[in-house]
């Protein structure tokens, strides 16, 4: 009962490098103990690929939004999110993401990241949509931004937050989402985090191609390694790993509202 609540299915490496392409790719990690996959958006175009893949896989969903990376093909924000909610009719659309704040890299123009994110947020509180959000080295101003938009829940995806930041998350009705990163012999932080997150709130992720977790660092990561992401924070709850599937195949359910 493996459900991947954050993967990258269409990236490019996988329609080059992969016997079959993409659809093959997805068929070979939906036959080797994947149950559900969610293909996620960062851009109008891949979006609208997330979106196709889904239609062809029941058991593959699509979610549709802009990247904090991705901003720099857009500069008409209204423009961009009239295009992106047309894209969100589709039935296939679990969620509007992934969105959010990344402070990374020096060159980061951070007032046009919060332009976007701040204008998808109102999108999704507009059409009552969960989203996927992306945190990297912005915890601070991406929980100001939730804190203003109490009515929109969702997904903190591959957590990098404190063990304080996931429990205020949780109080506020969020979902957190770990990646392969809290397999890693130096991933302190996330499994603290990991340890404070109920039960009911945590789901299971790759974020593939990218984020392997052990034993497969330096490798591309695949739906499929989401097995060894559950069995680790099955370790850390102190349940099996099939319990810890099961858990986290009904939480990622709710959290994307599939009935």
């Amino acid at each position: 009962m493996l459900f991947d609540t954050h993967a990258h299915c269409d990236d490019m490496r996988i329609e080059n490098e992969f016997e079959g392409g993409t659809q093959g790719y997805i068929k070979h990690q939906l036959e080797n103990g994947v149950c559900n996959i969610v293909n996620i958006g960062t851009n109008l175009d891949n979006s609208r690929v997330s979106i196709d893949l889904a239609t062809k896989f029941d058991a593959l969903y699509a979610s549709c939004g802009i990247h904090p990376y991705d901003i720099r093909f857009y500069d008409n924000i209204e423009d961009t999110l009239a295009r992106l909610e047309e894209l969100l009719e589709s039935e296939r659309v679990v969620a509007l993401g992934e969105i959010g704040l990344d402070y990374h890299y020096e060159d980061t123009d951070k007032e046009k990241q919060m332009a976007f994110f701040r204008a998808q947020m109102e999108l999704a509180r507009k059409l009552n949509m969960p989203v996927i959000i992306h945190d990297r080295d912005a915890h601070g101003d991406c929980m100001s931004v939730i804190r203003d938009f109490p009515d929109v829940k969702g997904i903190f995806h591959s957590f990098s937050g404190s063990c304080e930041m996931a429990r205020e998350l949780v109080k506020l009705g969020w979902y957190i989402s770990f990646s392969g990163t809290v397999t890693y012999k130096n991933a302190r932080v996330p499994v603290e985090a990991c340890e404070c997150v109920p039960l009911d709130r945590i789901l299971i992720e790759t974020d593939s191609p990218y984020l392997p977790p052990v034993p497969h660092r330096g490798e591309m990561n695949h739906p499929k390694h989401v097995a060894l992401t559950c069995e680790k924070i099955a370790q850390i709850k102190g349940v099996t790993s099939e319990e810890m599937a099961k858990i986290t195949f009904e939480n990622a359910r709710r959290a994307y509202r599939i009935k």
